[in-house]
């Protein structure tokens, strides 16, 4: 049974509001501005810090992600400050999605908990997943309604070509496997999507040559891990995000946090649109 609520709901939002921005609420309480952390707790700081941000773009932005190691790994206080910020942005921005920057994999019953933790518990409306265990890790989470799993096909990070840019005996690369996994055979339901890396323009490239047009991407590592906003014309006829996080929610340490960072969005935005019209 096809499942495309998601897919239609995003690509709907980006282009009714012209945004192809998805902003990163990668909140490391260690790098918020002083006026926020001053006289607050963890859990207060982590959660003021991201209502300012979202308060400020939510008319710029297609979505949002939170990565969850940035809340998860401040313990408790962390994952509270995460389930109030979902939680605020449902409230109050029904209409925007929220992605869960997790990279999980599992499978069986253990991936039908993670569904329920990331969805039902966290209320996010998709997450990232390796594609290391095969189907097994997708099959879950294909039935809730609504939702959407992003597979890595190939991530942005340094050394990510140590694994992903192995040639198997057939010849291709095996991103190129994984892409053709997820187009072919994985995407049945229609809320398989990939996540592919922008600081890899070749890569990126080839993936999308693999791909239908209406498959739909997040594209990872804009902003402060490099990505070239001209690398993304390859995908001028397909439906996309694309990620920044630390240059946007981080683009001042003063009172101006919020401002600054809708300026950056809106200089994302205008960026795209100029390449896209020419």
């Amino acid at each position: 049974m096809k499942n495309t609520q998601f897919i239609d709901e995003l690509s709907s939002r980006t282009k009714q509001i012209k945004s192809y921005i998805c902003v990163g609420l990668d909140s490391d309480f260690e790098k918020l501005p002083e006026i926020v952390k001053k006289n607050n707790s963890l859990e207060k700081a982590i959660y003021i810090f991201n209502k300012a941000i979202i308060d400020a773009t939510s008319d710029i932005t297609s979505v949002y992600k939170l990565n969850n190691s940035f809340y998860a790994g401040y313990g408790i206080a962390g994952l509270k400050a995460l389930q109030k910020t979902n939680k605020y942005i449902k409230k109050n921005y029904p209409e925007i999605k929220i992605i869960a920057d997790c990279k999980r994999s599992e499978m069986k019953r253990s991936a039908e908990l993670v569904a329920k933790e990331i969805y039902d518990e966290l209320l996010f409306d998709a997450f990232t997943v390796t594609p290391w265990f095969g189907f097994d890790t997708l099959e879950p989470f294909q039935s809730y309604q609504g939702k959407a799993v992003f597979v890595l096909c190939h991530d942005s990070n340094p050394s990510a070509g140590e694994v992903q840019d192995i040639k198997l005996a057939n010849g291709q690369f095996l991103y190129e496997h994984v892409t053709e996994l997820v187009c072919q055979r994985w995407n049945k339901s229609g809320n398989v999507l990939m996540e592919c890396p922008l600081t890899y323009p070749k890569v990126l490239k080839k993936i999308v040559k693999l791909t239908p047009s209406d498959q739909f991407f997040l594209i990872a590592g804009l902003g402060a891990q490099g990505g070239d906003i001209s690398d993304l014309v390859v995908l001028k006829k397909h439906n996309f995000v694309v990620n920044a996080s630390r240059s946007v929610i981080f683009a001042s340490s003063n009172k101006d946090f919020d401002q600054k960072s809708r300026d950056t969005v809106i200089d994302y935005n205008q960026q795209i649109s100029h390449l896209f019209t020419n």
